[in-house]
Protein backbone atom coordinates (compact mmCIF):
# COMPACT_ATOMS: atom_id res chain seq x y z
CA UNK A 1 0.00 0.00 0.00
CA UNK A 2 2.49 2.11 0.47
CA UNK A 3 3.51 2.43 -3.40
CA UNK A 4 0.14 1.79 -4.71
CA UNK A 5 -2.02 4.28 -2.58
CA UNK A 6 0.27 7.12 -4.85
CA UNK A 7 -1.73 5.54 -7.68
CA UNK A 8 -5.59 4.02 -6.96
CA UNK A 9 -6.57 7.21 -6.09
CA UNK A 10 -6.14 8.60 -9.68
CA UNK A 11 -6.53 5.00 -12.03
CA UNK A 12 -9.93 5.89 -13.33
CA UNK A 13 -7.87 9.23 -14.40
CA UNK A 14 -5.15 7.21 -16.29
CA UNK A 15 -7.47 5.28 -18.32
CA UNK A 16 -9.53 8.13 -19.33
CA UNK A 17 -6.22 9.44 -20.27
CA UNK A 18 -5.93 6.55 -22.77
CA UNK A 19 -8.83 7.29 -24.86
CA UNK A 20 -11.41 6.29 -23.58
CA UNK A 21 -15.32 7.05 -22.90
CA UNK A 22 -17.22 6.97 -19.24
CA UNK A 23 -19.08 4.14 -20.84
CA UNK A 24 -16.33 1.94 -21.81
CA UNK A 25 -14.21 2.93 -19.07
CA UNK A 26 -17.18 1.52 -16.60
CA UNK A 27 -16.78 -2.03 -18.83
CA UNK A 28 -13.39 -2.16 -17.95
CA UNK A 29 -14.02 -2.11 -14.40
CA UNK A 30 -17.01 -4.54 -15.47
CA UNK A 31 -14.40 -6.78 -17.10
CA UNK A 32 -12.18 -6.44 -14.34
CA UNK A 33 -14.86 -7.67 -12.02
CA UNK A 34 -15.65 -10.64 -14.20
CA UNK A 35 -12.32 -11.96 -14.00
CA UNK A 36 -12.14 -11.25 -10.43
CA UNK A 37 -15.39 -13.75 -10.41
CA UNK A 38 -13.27 -16.30 -11.86
CA UNK A 39 -10.68 -16.84 -9.33
CA UNK A 40 -12.35 -16.04 -5.78
CA UNK A 41 -13.83 -19.91 -5.71
CA UNK A 42 -10.76 -21.80 -6.61
CA UNK A 43 -8.85 -19.25 -4.58
CA UNK A 44 -10.98 -20.40 -2.01
CA UNK A 45 -10.53 -23.84 -1.96
CA UNK A 46 -7.23 -23.84 -2.88
CA UNK A 47 -6.80 -22.03 0.14
CA UNK A 48 -8.08 -24.61 2.24
CA UNK A 49 -6.51 -27.41 0.41
CA UNK A 50 -2.75 -26.52 0.06
CA UNK A 51 -2.77 -24.64 2.84
CA UNK A 52 -2.93 -20.81 3.88
CA UNK A 53 0.80 -19.48 3.22
CA UNK A 54 1.51 -21.39 -0.15
CA UNK A 55 -1.56 -19.79 -1.38
CA UNK A 56 -0.45 -16.28 -0.48
CA UNK A 57 2.42 -16.39 -1.74
CA UNK A 58 1.48 -17.43 -5.24
CA UNK A 59 -0.84 -14.68 -5.12
CA UNK A 60 1.81 -12.30 -4.13
CA UNK A 61 3.65 -13.31 -7.10
CA UNK A 62 0.92 -12.92 -9.34
CA UNK A 63 0.65 -9.37 -7.73
CA UNK A 64 3.89 -8.41 -8.23
CA UNK A 65 3.68 -9.26 -12.28
CA UNK A 66 0.79 -6.77 -13.28
CA UNK A 67 2.86 -3.75 -12.32
CA UNK A 68 4.88 -4.45 -15.02
CA UNK A 69 2.70 -5.12 -17.63
CA UNK A 70 0.74 -1.65 -16.89
CA UNK A 71 4.57 -0.49 -17.07
CA UNK A 72 5.77 -1.66 -20.35
CA UNK A 73 2.30 -0.95 -22.50
CA UNK A 74 0.25 2.15 -22.87
CA UNK A 75 -3.27 0.89 -24.06
CA UNK A 76 -6.57 0.34 -22.67
CA UNK A 77 -6.47 -3.37 -24.03
CA UNK A 78 -3.14 -4.12 -21.84
CA UNK A 79 -4.46 -2.38 -18.87
CA UNK A 80 -7.46 -5.29 -18.81
CA UNK A 81 -4.87 -7.82 -19.19
CA UNK A 82 -3.33 -6.66 -16.40
CA UNK A 83 -6.58 -6.11 -14.31
CA UNK A 84 -7.40 -10.04 -14.78
CA UNK A 85 -3.74 -11.07 -13.48
CA UNK A 86 -4.22 -8.81 -10.57
CA UNK A 87 -7.68 -10.89 -10.27
CA UNK A 88 -5.66 -13.95 -10.44
CA UNK A 89 -3.41 -12.37 -7.60
CA UNK A 90 -7.00 -11.89 -5.59
CA UNK A 91 -6.71 -15.65 -5.01
CA UNK A 92 -5.03 -14.84 -1.84
CA UNK A 93 -7.24 -12.58 -0.53
CA UNK A 94 -9.41 -15.55 1.92
CA UNK A 95 -6.11 -17.12 2.45
CA UNK A 96 -4.89 -13.65 4.21
CA UNK A 97 -8.19 -13.60 5.93
CA UNK A 98 -8.39 -16.93 7.35
CA UNK A 99 -4.93 -16.73 8.43
CA UNK A 100 -5.68 -13.46 10.21
CA UNK A 101 -8.47 -16.11 11.67
CA UNK A 102 -6.36 -18.53 12.90
CA UNK A 103 -3.58 -16.43 14.02
CA UNK A 104 -5.66 -15.02 16.84
CA UNK A 105 -7.77 -16.05 19.57
CA UNK A 106 -12.02 -16.37 19.26
CA UNK A 107 -11.91 -13.23 22.34
CA UNK A 108 -9.85 -10.69 19.89
CA UNK A 109 -10.67 -12.03 16.21
CA UNK A 110 -12.14 -8.46 15.24
CA UNK A 111 -8.66 -6.98 16.84
CA UNK A 112 -6.41 -8.95 14.59
CA UNK A 113 -8.16 -7.94 12.08
CA UNK A 114 -8.23 -4.55 12.81
CA UNK A 115 -4.46 -4.60 13.75
CA UNK A 116 -3.65 -5.65 9.90
CA UNK A 117 -6.34 -3.06 8.15
CA UNK A 118 -4.93 -0.23 10.38
CA UNK A 119 -1.12 -1.62 9.29
CA UNK A 120 -2.41 -1.77 6.01
CA UNK A 121 -4.23 1.83 6.14
CA UNK A 122 -1.25 3.71 7.51
CA UNK A 123 0.34 4.59 4.32
CA UNK A 124 -2.76 6.39 3.21
CA UNK A 125 -2.17 8.91 5.56
CA UNK A 126 0.05 10.71 3.32
CA UNK A 127 0.38 8.73 0.05
CA UNK A 128 -2.34 9.62 -1.93
CA UNK A 129 -2.01 13.43 -1.01
CA UNK A 130 1.95 12.74 -2.54
CA UNK A 131 0.38 11.21 -5.98
CA UNK A 132 -1.96 13.95 -6.04
CA UNK A 133 0.97 16.29 -6.63
CA UNK A 134 2.69 13.85 -8.44
CA UNK A 135 0.02 13.57 -10.86
CA UNK A 136 -0.28 17.35 -11.09
CA UNK A 137 3.37 18.08 -11.55
CA UNK A 138 3.75 15.60 -14.25
CA UNK A 139 0.35 15.04 -15.54
CA UNK A 140 -2.20 11.68 -15.13
CA UNK A 141 -0.51 9.34 -17.54
CA UNK A 142 3.52 10.02 -16.64
CA UNK A 143 2.78 10.63 -12.70
CA UNK A 144 0.43 7.09 -12.72
CA UNK A 145 3.26 5.19 -14.26
CA UNK A 146 5.68 6.56 -12.22
CA UNK A 147 4.29 5.30 -9.12
CA UNK A 148 3.46 1.96 -10.87
CA UNK A 149 7.29 1.58 -10.91
CA UNK A 150 7.52 1.90 -7.33
CA UNK A 151 4.74 -0.96 -7.05
CA UNK A 152 6.60 -3.07 -8.97
CA UNK A 153 9.51 -3.14 -6.86
CA UNK A 154 7.70 -2.98 -3.81
CA UNK A 155 5.79 -5.63 -4.42
CA UNK A 156 8.88 -7.70 -5.69
CA UNK A 157 10.20 -7.11 -2.10
CA UNK A 158 6.49 -8.26 -0.86
CA UNK A 159 7.33 -11.72 -2.31
CA UNK A 160 10.55 -12.48 -0.96
CA UNK A 161 9.39 -11.20 2.76
CA UNK A 162 6.44 -13.22 3.04
CA UNK A 163 7.91 -16.26 1.03
CA UNK A 164 10.83 -16.21 3.85
CA UNK A 165 8.86 -15.23 7.33
CA UNK A 166 5.50 -16.09 7.03
CA UNK A 167 4.15 -18.78 9.38
CA UNK A 168 0.99 -20.59 8.66
CA UNK A 169 -0.54 -23.67 11.40
CA UNK A 170 -3.16 -24.72 9.37
CA UNK A 171 -3.11 -28.50 8.08
CA UNK A 172 -4.12 -29.62 5.27
CA UNK A 173 -4.18 -33.43 6.37
CA UNK A 174 -7.77 -33.80 6.85
CA UNK A 175 -9.41 -31.71 4.07
CA UNK A 176 -11.93 -33.01 1.75
CA UNK A 177 -11.37 -34.79 -1.73
CA UNK A 178 -12.63 -31.74 -4.57
CA UNK A 179 -16.28 -33.42 -5.10
CA UNK A 180 -16.75 -33.38 -1.24
CA UNK A 181 -15.32 -29.54 -1.11
CA UNK A 182 -18.31 -28.65 -3.53
CA UNK A 183 -20.83 -30.08 -1.52
CA UNK A 184 -19.40 -28.31 1.31
CA UNK A 185 -19.88 -25.07 -0.58
CA UNK A 186 -23.73 -26.11 -1.21
CA UNK A 187 -24.32 -26.55 2.43
CA UNK A 188 -23.39 -23.11 3.36
CA UNK A 189 -24.41 -22.01 7.15
CA UNK A 190 -28.00 -20.02 6.64
CA UNK A 191 -26.36 -16.78 8.04
CA UNK A 192 -23.73 -16.74 5.28
CA UNK A 193 -26.84 -16.54 2.33
CA UNK A 194 -27.67 -13.44 4.35
CA UNK A 195 -24.63 -11.72 4.69
CA UNK A 196 -24.18 -12.57 0.84
CA UNK A 197 -27.39 -10.63 -0.10
CA UNK A 198 -25.80 -7.80 1.90
CA UNK A 199 -22.49 -7.78 0.07
CA UNK A 200 -24.51 -8.07 -2.56
CA UNK A 201 -26.19 -4.36 -2.86
CA UNK A 202 -23.34 -3.19 -0.87
CA UNK A 203 -20.85 -4.17 -3.87
CA UNK A 204 -23.31 -2.95 -6.14
CA UNK A 205 -23.04 0.20 -4.54
CA UNK A 206 -19.17 0.47 -5.04
CA UNK A 207 -19.21 -0.61 -8.51
CA UNK A 208 -21.63 2.01 -9.83
CA UNK A 209 -20.17 4.81 -7.88
CA UNK A 210 -16.47 4.18 -7.13
CA UNK A 211 -14.42 4.73 -10.25
CA UNK A 212 -15.91 7.94 -11.05
CA UNK A 213 -15.24 9.39 -7.74
CA UNK A 214 -11.97 10.85 -8.76
CA UNK A 215 -13.80 11.81 -12.13
CA UNK A 216 -16.30 13.53 -10.28
CA UNK A 217 -14.21 15.34 -8.09
CA UNK A 218 -11.67 16.71 -10.83
CA UNK A 219 -14.55 16.82 -14.08
CA UNK A 220 -17.73 18.49 -12.32
CA UNK A 221 -16.34 19.62 -8.85
CA UNK A 222 -13.06 21.34 -10.40
CA UNK A 223 -10.53 20.10 -7.72
CA UNK A 224 -6.93 19.43 -8.59
CA UNK A 225 -5.34 16.20 -8.26
CA UNK A 226 -3.80 17.40 -5.19
CA UNK A 227 -6.85 18.19 -3.43
CA UNK A 228 -8.25 14.93 -4.26
CA UNK A 229 -4.95 13.41 -3.03
CA UNK A 230 -5.68 16.16 0.27
CA UNK A 231 -9.06 14.41 0.71
CA UNK A 232 -8.32 10.98 0.81
CA UNK A 233 -5.24 11.58 2.54
CA UNK A 234 -7.74 12.92 5.87
CA UNK A 235 -9.87 9.76 4.69
CA UNK A 236 -7.04 7.37 5.18
CA UNK A 237 -6.15 9.28 8.94
CA UNK A 238 -9.96 9.18 9.59
CA UNK A 239 -10.08 5.53 9.01
CA UNK A 240 -6.90 4.49 10.69
CA UNK A 241 -7.57 5.93 13.74
CA UNK A 242 -10.52 4.12 14.28
CA UNK A 243 -10.19 1.18 13.14
CA UNK A 244 -8.04 -0.22 16.29
CA UNK A 245 -10.51 1.17 18.74
CA UNK A 246 -13.49 0.07 16.69
CA UNK A 247 -12.06 -3.80 16.45
CA UNK A 248 -11.56 -3.36 20.45
CA UNK A 249 -15.52 -2.32 20.50
CA UNK A 250 -16.89 -5.11 18.34
CA UNK A 251 -14.88 -7.97 20.30
CA UNK A 252 -16.42 -6.32 23.36
CA UNK A 253 -20.10 -5.16 21.99
CA UNK A 254 -20.09 -7.74 19.40
CA UNK A 255 -19.99 -7.01 15.34
CA UNK A 256 -23.80 -5.94 14.38
CA UNK A 257 -23.37 -2.39 16.30
CA UNK A 258 -20.61 -1.04 13.99
CA UNK A 259 -21.40 -3.13 10.92
CA UNK A 260 -24.44 -1.17 11.22
CA UNK A 261 -22.59 1.83 12.08
CA UNK A 262 -20.56 1.47 9.00
CA UNK A 263 -23.36 0.72 6.65
CA UNK A 264 -25.41 3.24 7.90
CA UNK A 265 -23.12 6.16 6.87
CA UNK A 266 -22.06 4.42 3.42
CA UNK A 267 -25.59 5.86 1.52
CA UNK A 268 -24.84 9.32 2.92
CA UNK A 269 -21.43 9.40 1.69
CA UNK A 270 -22.56 8.88 -1.67
CA UNK A 271 -25.58 11.03 -1.56
CA UNK A 272 -23.14 13.72 -1.10
CA UNK A 273 -21.20 13.34 -4.44
CA UNK A 274 -24.31 14.99 -6.04
CA UNK A 275 -24.55 17.47 -3.10
CA UNK A 276 -20.98 19.01 -3.01
CA UNK A 277 -20.15 21.69 -5.54
CA UNK A 278 -16.70 22.79 -3.90
CA UNK A 279 -13.83 21.00 -1.94
CA UNK A 280 -14.95 21.05 1.35
CA UNK A 281 -18.26 19.65 1.23
CA UNK A 282 -17.01 16.70 -1.19
CA UNK A 283 -13.76 16.97 1.36
CA UNK A 284 -16.27 16.17 4.12
CA UNK A 285 -18.92 13.92 1.85
CA UNK A 286 -15.36 11.54 1.66
CA UNK A 287 -14.72 11.56 5.33
CA UNK A 288 -18.17 10.03 6.03
CA UNK A 289 -16.52 6.58 3.59
CA UNK A 290 -13.34 6.59 6.00
CA UNK A 291 -15.74 6.86 9.09
CA UNK A 292 -17.79 3.63 7.50
CA UNK A 293 -14.16 1.77 6.86
CA UNK A 294 -12.75 2.84 10.41
CA UNK A 295 -15.61 1.31 11.82
CA UNK A 296 -15.06 -1.90 10.38
CA UNK A 297 -18.21 -3.17 8.47
CA UNK A 298 -18.32 -1.86 5.33
CA UNK A 299 -17.97 -4.05 2.05
CA UNK A 300 -15.58 -3.02 0.01
CA UNK A 301 -15.35 -5.34 -3.58
CA UNK A 302 -13.59 -8.52 -2.55
CA UNK A 303 -12.98 -8.00 0.77
CA UNK A 304 -15.14 -6.54 4.12
CA UNK A 305 -13.68 -4.45 7.09
CA UNK A 306 -12.37 -5.93 10.63
CA UNK A 307 -15.80 -6.40 12.23
CA UNK A 308 -17.30 -7.67 8.66
CA UNK A 309 -14.74 -10.37 8.07
CA UNK A 310 -14.90 -11.54 11.95
CA UNK A 311 -18.29 -11.75 11.77
CA UNK A 312 -17.96 -14.06 9.10
CA UNK A 313 -15.50 -16.16 10.69
CA UNK A 314 -17.36 -16.77 13.80
CA UNK A 315 -19.71 -18.34 12.00
CA UNK A 316 -17.70 -20.52 9.57
CA UNK A 317 -15.34 -23.15 10.95
CA UNK A 318 -11.90 -22.92 9.82
CA UNK A 319 -12.36 -25.88 7.43
CA UNK A 320 -14.62 -24.29 5.51
CA UNK A 321 -13.37 -20.63 6.23
CA UNK A 322 -11.36 -20.18 2.84
CA UNK A 323 -13.90 -21.85 0.62
CA UNK A 324 -16.75 -19.80 1.96
CA UNK A 325 -14.95 -16.06 2.32
CA UNK A 326 -14.07 -17.27 -1.74
CA UNK A 327 -17.80 -17.80 -2.06
CA UNK A 328 -19.15 -14.80 -0.37
CA UNK A 329 -17.22 -12.58 -2.90
CA UNK A 330 -18.05 -14.73 -5.59
CA UNK A 331 -21.60 -14.65 -5.69
CA UNK A 332 -21.47 -10.82 -4.93
CA UNK A 333 -19.58 -10.30 -7.36
CA UNK A 334 -21.96 -12.46 -9.83
CA UNK A 335 -24.58 -10.20 -8.50
CA UNK A 336 -23.06 -6.92 -8.98
CA UNK A 337 -20.44 -7.25 -12.10
CA UNK A 338 -22.40 -4.58 -13.70
CA UNK A 339 -22.22 -2.23 -11.68
CA UNK A 340 -19.16 -0.04 -12.85
CA UNK A 341 -20.36 -0.30 -16.83
CA UNK A 342 -24.06 0.71 -15.43
CA UNK A 343 -22.78 3.57 -13.89
CA UNK A 344 -20.64 4.55 -17.39
CA UNK A 345 -23.95 4.16 -19.28
CA UNK A 346 -26.05 6.59 -16.48
CA UNK A 347 -23.01 9.26 -16.62
CA UNK A 348 -22.97 9.37 -20.26
CA UNK A 349 -27.02 9.09 -20.79
CA UNK A 350 -28.34 10.19 -17.90
CA UNK A 351 -26.15 12.82 -15.90
CA UNK A 352 -22.70 12.31 -13.57
CA UNK A 353 -24.65 12.33 -10.58
CA UNK A 354 -26.87 9.43 -11.09
CA UNK A 355 -24.49 6.70 -10.20
CA UNK A 356 -24.09 8.07 -6.82
CA UNK A 357 -28.03 7.84 -6.16
CA UNK A 358 -28.04 4.63 -7.16
CA UNK A 359 -25.20 3.79 -5.04
CA UNK A 360 -26.71 5.10 -2.44
CA UNK A 361 -30.43 3.47 -3.07
CA UNK A 362 -28.06 -0.34 -3.05
CA UNK A 363 -26.23 0.52 -0.13
CA UNK A 364 -29.38 1.51 1.54
CA UNK A 365 -30.76 -1.54 0.84
CA UNK A 366 -27.83 -3.26 2.37
CA UNK A 367 -28.00 -1.46 5.57
CA UNK A 368 -32.03 -2.66 5.72
CA UNK A 369 -31.19 -5.90 5.10
CA UNK A 370 -28.41 -6.64 7.47
CA UNK A 371 -30.28 -4.79 10.36
CA UNK A 372 -33.70 -6.89 10.09
CA UNK A 373 -32.52 -9.98 9.15
CA UNK A 374 -28.76 -10.82 10.07
CA UNK A 375 -27.84 -11.79 13.58
CA UNK A 376 -24.84 -12.99 15.47
CA UNK A 377 -24.22 -16.50 16.64
CA UNK A 378 -24.72 -17.80 19.94
CA UNK A 379 -21.54 -19.76 19.95
CA UNK A 380 -18.72 -18.76 17.47
CA UNK A 381 -16.50 -21.43 15.71
CA UNK A 382 -12.50 -21.92 16.44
Amino acid sequence: MLTASLWWPYWSLYILELGVSKTLLGMIFMAETVAQLAFQIPGGVLTDRIGRKKMIIIGSALRATSPLVYVLTGSWQFVLVGMFITQMSNMMIPAIDALIAESTSVEHRAMGYGTFRMMTLLPQIFTPFIGGMITDALGVYAGVRLAIACTFIAAGINVVVRWKYLEDTYSTEHVSSRLDALKEVRSVPRPIWTLISVAAFASIGLRVANQFMAVYATQIVGLTNTQWGLIMTTVGVVSTLLTVPSSIWSDRAGRKPGIMVSLGITPLMYLGFPLSAGFLPLAITRILGGISAGFGGAVTGLEGGSAWLALVADIVPAKQRGKIMGLIATIAGVLSFPGAWIGGLLWDNVSPQMPFYVAAGSSGLAFIIFSIFVKEPKTKAE
